[in-house]
């Protein structure tokens, strides 16, 4: 059993729990509220116990959905999101690849980056070399898909005048359209380098990976006048884990294993309602 004291400081402070509703009623705990998200009914604990945190921190590090929040982050300042995979559904350089024939071997590297397998780095100029020569045409027709419920919890985020930011380790030309279409105030990610109207088969300019997340989450809370502390970030994959940390709560989104002990967040629904419904409804705390 893991202890309270073994945990970051803020595991001592009043939470709010999240956990599958079949748990709270092996451990005979009564829900303050209740939600479903996908197939599953998820049980919420505004005032937990040392078990209970106990609980909900071992079915994270197992890969299961469950959620420890302070109560200073139920209404976060701010939200910073990863984008492939987590805001959109594709690995965006994927999808660029089909329009080359290299689909395979770059989804291959993609999985081995986002585990954690794999230099970042590394990686990306390993997936840009093999779709050198694609015209730029073919990069614009890309149309991703939003995840499954983030239209919904960027709406939330509107109507609680909570902003959002996008970082990324893809490319401009993808992610600025999703950002202006979901109203990310504003955004970063990688930028290609062109031939002409081809891909040149590098980025222009700096790398856009973990440490660049973190360093964009970090001037955007310096610019906004944001404390990390009091904000969320949600990703995916192994680039997202220090932005994570740099933030108040690390939040899952479908998360890779690599990333299971680092979060206090994890969703594995494939729904991004599960993020508003432990959220809300906000109660009268005192935070």
């Amino acid at each position: 059993m893991v202890t309270v004291s073994d945990h970051q400081s803020w595991l001592a402070r009043p939470c709010r729990i999240v956990l599958e509703s079949n748990h709270l009623l092996k451990i005979g705990r009564s829900a303050d509220h209740t939600f479903n998200c996908g197939s599953h009914s998820f049980s919420v604990i505004d005032e937990a116990d040392a078990s209970t945190i106990n609980l909900a921190l071992e079915k994270i590090r197992i890969g299961q959905s469950a959620a420890i929040i302070p109560h200073q982050l139920i209404r976060p300042d701010a939200l910073f999101f990863d984008m492939d995979a987590t805001v959109i559904e594709e690995e965006s350089l994927v999808e660029i690849a089909k329009a080359s024939g290299k689909q395979k071997e770059i989804e291959a590297m993609t999985k081995a980056a986002m585990a954690g397998g794999m230099d970042f780095k590394e990686s990306l100029r390993a997936r840009l070399a093999l779709l050198k020569g694609v015209d730029r045409s073919q990069v614009l027709n890309v149309r991703p898909t939003i995840s499954r419920g983030m239209t919904h919890l960027a709406s939330w985020c509107h109507q609680q005048r909570i902003p959002m930011f996008l970082v990324s380790g893809g490319f401009v030309d993808l992610a600025g359209p999703v950002a202006q279409q979901l109203g990310f105030k504003d955004f970063r990610a990688n930028r290609f380098a062109w031939n002409g109207d081809k891909l040149a088969g590098d980025v222009d300019g700096e790398i856009v990976d973990a440490a660049g997340k973190r360093d964009a989450v970090s001037q955007w809370c310096k610019i906004h006048q944001l404390n990390p502390k009091s904000c969320i970030a949600v990703g995916d994959g192994a680039n997202d884990q220090l932005m994570m940390s740099f933030c108040g709560m690390a939040a899952g989104f479908s998360p890779k294993k690599v990333l299971w002990e680092h979060l206090q967040l994890a969703n594995h629904t494939g729904d991004h309602r599960f993020l508003v419904d432990a959220l809300v409804p906000l109660k009268d705390l005192k935070i």
